[in-house]
């Protein structure tokens, strides 16, 4: 993992948190690599300082939009918030700021793979910088004016962020004190003062090196600062840094930097601020010497202060501390882990599945739980071929919903999408490599920190015997994916032999997982199922909930067949009810069908004449019994219940009979009701 990758959608102003959002502390600022300054809505520079250069989030917002700007936040003492911003270095980063290429400067990959830990860890609303590479963690909490070490740099008050809204884990602004005391202990080591001993003259040779600069030594030796640094202390400190190692002393540096634009105010002439920025200076110098000397060690421990030596003991307070358990599918699904969906062939797991990782992919509430959106990646090793015609049968049906009145949609809206990504490239899970390439894959498409779903275990583990232990090497595969990407692996499996026992295979399966949904089909003549909560880590199991499956009628193929798809429709009058508990199949007759039965076969059989209509034919009672082998494909229903649909529907006025236009015969033929009369012949 080298990068936490860059943006993908650009500024997205409205997801940051809504505490931040509600505070007159927004200014807008051009944004650029060299110009990242502070600014009024009117364009003149702001200050941290002054309140009345700031405004309110929605004003901001308008200002940037007409000028092409970006908007930020100004962090006050007034305020709970602080700033922990990760910097990465690398050549794009350079570039984009006019530097020199120095891959000794860039961001290891180790520091970075510290970063994300250290993120894990603070567990709170998370953003990409503005490059795209680097991170801003927002927390709740005070550590002053701000500390800056080692690329990473933590502020609470007189400082100016520039927000992007684009998110990296989309949590709430936790308080963290805690956590920000430890971090600025670490990073905080004591500064010697720095005795301003030596002649007190000035080296004019390199202050006309200086003046005779084309870079931002010449730049800043001229007094050009405004506009890149937040005040001209921070210029000052940073002209003097440039000044150090050109000089002999601290009293020929200090002196050589008074015959600069800047060192002409009367603050440069007070011995207290001179030995302060002369102190900063010679520390920062120490610290970048052992940042480029020993960065790797500096990195392992900017978030981890114990000895490495030792194990960390926790105790009560430090118990307290540590994140309260997050949700995916609140009581479902945990936000990290690994996780099963199970069942028996037929029992509408893989579809179950689908329609989850669409709501999750799009955030929405499942089955009456609340969902928190994260990017969804589906890797189908069976029935690949029928991928396609279960995506566009949600689409038809997430369409419908957006459109209940009016007739059936004839294809989804362009913007009906699951928004799952799916990869149907062989993938064996097994081998090093190709686990390398798909993390590879995801974190460079931005997709971590989600859910992964692998189905069916029995293909990915092909090769092992899945009734010993050989599986435990599967178990650890996905256990390196899912520690590498961070989120939920998950895996649908099949029942064993007896339905009633569980899984399939190795009894160390069931242990390693975090949360086990089970599928159920109590009776295999109705389109309907159930999944139960078998294993919910820091939840509660035992929960069923109940749906049944629509039939959607999608196009004709090349032989002029109709294909269709199915999609899940919840229950909700049995949604976490009593367990249905399964029984063995059984016929029944059409005088036997519950209401339910007979509500779902009059919505299929009128969603198909109103298909047939469309394509411009005319269905009747005898054609529709004729179609019985292509609607049994899709949905069970008997010869007599589709006969016993056609005359419910006949009854309810949603059907009328209507006699085939310009036909000697006196042919009749079924209209649904949302069908004009006046069809072609």
């Amino acid at each position: 993992m080298t990068s936490v990758g860059q943006a993908s959608e650009g500024p997205q102003p409205g997801a940051l948190p809504a505490e931040l959002r509600a505070l007159p502390q927004w200014c807008v600022t051009p944004g650029t690599a060299t110009d990242k300054a502070p600014r009024t809505i009117d364009g003149r520079h702001a200050r941290t300082t002054d309140p009345s250069t700031w405004t309110d989030f929605d004003t901001a917002c308008r200002a940037a939009s007409e000028k092409g700007w970006r908007v930020g936040f100004v962090f006050t003492a007034n305020d709970p918030f602080t700033c922990i911003d990760l910097d990465v270095v690398n050549e794009q980063t350079q570039r984009a700021k006019g530097e020199a290429v120095d891959a000794s400067k860039w961001t290891t990959a180790e520091t970075i793979e510290r970063y994300i830990s250290g993120v894990e860890r603070l567990n709170s609303y998370t953003e990409r910088s503005r490059s795209g590479f680097g991170l801003h963690v927002i927390v709740k909490g005070n550590i002053g004016r701000g500390r800056r070490r080692d690329g990473v740099e933590i502020y609470s008050q007189e400082r100016f962020l520039i927000c992007t809204g684009d998110v990296y884990r989309p949590l709430p602004v936790e308080d963290r004190q805690e956590l920000l005391d430890g971090l600025v202990a670490a990073m905080t080591p004591p500064a010697p003062e720095v005795p301003l001993w030596g002649d007190p003259y000035p080296d004019f040779a390199v202050a006309g090196q200086a003046a005779e600069d084309g870079g931002e030594l010449g730049r800043l030796f001229q007094g050009d600062w405004q506009g890149r640094y937040q005040s001209q202390s921070e210029a000052d400190l940073a002209l003097v840094k440039l000044i150090l190692p050109l000089t002999e002393t601290p009293r020929e540096c200090w002196e050589t930097f008074r015959l600069s634009k800047l060192g002409e105010r009367d603050k440069a002439k007070r011995s207290d601020y001179a030995k302060r920025t002369m102190s900063l200076a010679v520390q920062h110098a120490v610290n970048d010497a052992a940042q480029l000397e020993h960065g790797r060690a500096l990195a392992e421990g900017l978030f981890w202060t114990h000895n490495p030596e030792h194990f960390r003991v926790l105790y009560d307070r430090d118990l307290a501390q540590l994140p309260r358990p997050r949700w995916l599918v609140k009581g479902v699904i945990p936000e990290t882990g690994i996780g099963v969906i199970y069942g028996d062939s037929g029992t509408f797991k893989s579809f179950l599945t689908l329609d989850l990782l669409a709501h999750l992919a799009h955030g929405r509430e499942w089955f009456g739980h609340r969902v928190t959106a994260a990017p969804a990646l589906y890797v189908p090793y069976e029935g690949q071929g029928g991928i396609p015609k279960r995506v566009e049968a949600w689409r038809l049906a997430e369409t419908r919903a957006r459109r209940p009145q009016g007739p059936l949609p004839e294809a989804p809206d362009d913007d009906a999408l699951t928004g799952i990504g799916f990869i149907m490239e062989p993938l064996r899970l097994r081998e090093q490599g190709d686990r390398d390439k798909l993390v590879k894959t995801l974190i460079a498409m931005q997709r971590t920190g989600g859910v992964l779903c692998i189905d069916t275990l029995a293909h990915a583990s092909a090769g092992l015997d899945e009734n010993s232990s050989e599986m435990g090497e599967m178990i650890s595969a996905l256990q390196d994916l899912q520690h590498r990407l961070g989120g939920v692996v998950l895996v649908v499996h099949h029942s064993g032999k007896d339905p009633t026992k569980g899984m399939r295979g190795w009894t160390g399966i069931r242990a390693a997982m975090d949360f086990i949904i089970a599928c159920e089909r109590p009776d295999r003549e109705l389109p309907e199922a159930q999944f139960v909560l078998e294993k919910v880590k820091d939840g509660k199991d035992g929960s069923s909930f109940s749906f049944e499956m629509a039939t959607y009628v999608l196009y004709q193929d090349e032989d002029g067949d109709w294909e269709s798809s199915m999609t899940v429709v919840p229950t909700p009058e049995r949604d976490e009810g009593e367990r249905v508990a399964p029984a063995k199949p059984t016929r029944k007759g059409i005088n036997e069908i519950d209401a339910q039965t007979a509500a779902a076969d009059n919505d299929f059989i009128y969603g198909w004449m109103m298909t047939e209509v469309q394509a411009g034919n005319f269905p009747s009672k005898n054609s529709l019994k004729g179609d019985l082998p292509k609607m049994k494909a899709n949905y069970e229903i008997t010869q007599d219940r589709v006969a016993a649909a056609v005359e419910r529907l006949l009854s309810e006025g949603r059907v009328t009979v209507e006699k085939v236009l310009r036909s000697s015969s006196g042919n009749q033929w079924l209209r649904p009701v949302e069908v004009i009369p006046q069809v072609p012949t």
